[in-house]
């Protein structure tokens, strides 16, 4: 049966978020419930909040998270009740073009719950990313979970769902970077210090992490950068010309900008290659070249 649980809803545009009883219905027949242990809190939650996203409110904020199954519909197979999983934003069709050209992530018509949420009068919940994890459990669409380690905590798991799939899908999947490229990664959040990893993997030579806090220089080392930038007080052209000088003076193949402001849009086009990509952080991602 329906079960009450409280959960952080946005009202209205731009005001303060509020934690309201919340319906969460049966399952449908490839629905799971999932009883939330950890959810990180993400910039595109404030999005939605503020209108960035759509108009769609009431929005059940949450959507970068780790949990345990606790109910599934009769026709889940991908998950069993106990399973420990990440919630993904995209449970991808594996039907439309983009999944027969092999580009999953940019699926047309990707799964969510087959039912909403919604707050005790009976009002329709629109889930942050389909997911909506910022409650005590949430409804999604089974090929929304991804079964994980159990010896992985929750608050770390749970990063996998958007900020680690988001940089590292930004320097390999949208940004494509290739076997002894560089890369330049603008703002070094969680985002950009998976950027970053995504880099290391793909089997960048030069990473350069550009950020205004040494402590996140620190972490992108860490991570995989082979050089790091304090920009603090730079101008977008100094902080190019930084960028040139670890390049030979060409600038970089793939440039990643992780905060997504006018001066940073600005860095990222100036620090690149005249043939190199660049990388815009967002829902989703976008490339120029």
């Amino acid at each position: 049966m329906p079960t009450t649980v409280k959960g952080v809803v946005a009202l209205s545009e731009k005001q303060p978020a509020e934690l309201l009883d919340i319906i969460i219905p049966d399952p449908g027949p490839n629905d799971v419930v999932v009883d939330i242990e950890a959810t990180g809190v993400c910039h595109t939650d404030l999005a939605y909040r503020d209108g960035g996203i759509n108009d769609e409110f009431p929005f059940l904020l949450g959507h970068e998270s780790a949990g345990r199954v606790s109910q599934i519909g009769e026709n889940v197979t991908h998950v069993e009740i106990g399973d420990y999983v990440v919630l993904n934003w995209r449970a991808v069709c594996g039907e439309c073009r983009a999944c027969k050209k092999g580009v999953q992530q940019y699926c047309f018509a990707t799964h969510n719950a087959s039912k909403p949420m919604t707050l005790t009068d009976g009002t329709k919940l629109t889930a942050a990313l389909g997911i909506g994890s910022f409650a005590e459990k949430t409804l999604v669409h089974e090929g929304q979970c991804t079964k994980v380690s159990e010896d992985a905590p929750a608050e770390v798991a749970g990063l996998l769902g958007c900020g680690v799939m988001a940089g590292i899908g930004a320097a390999i999947n949208t940004g494509q970077v290739q076997r002894g490229e560089s890369l330049a990664v603008i703002g070094l959040g969680g985002v950009g210090c998976a950027a970053i990893a995504g880099a290391r993997l793909a089997g960048a030579t030069t990473i350069i992490g550009l950020d205004v806090d040494e402590k996140k220089l620190a972490a992108a080392e860490e991570l995989g950068a082979t050089h790091t930038v304090l920009t603090k007080g730079l101008s977008p052209q100094q902080v190019a010309e930084k960028v040139q000088e670890l390049t030979d003076g060409f600038g970089a193949d793939v440039v990643v900008d992780a905060v997504g402001i006018p001066q940073t849009y600005e860095t990222a086009f100036y620090a690149r290659d005249l043939a190199g990509r660049v990388v815009l952080v967002g829902v989703p991602a976008r490339t120029w070249s």
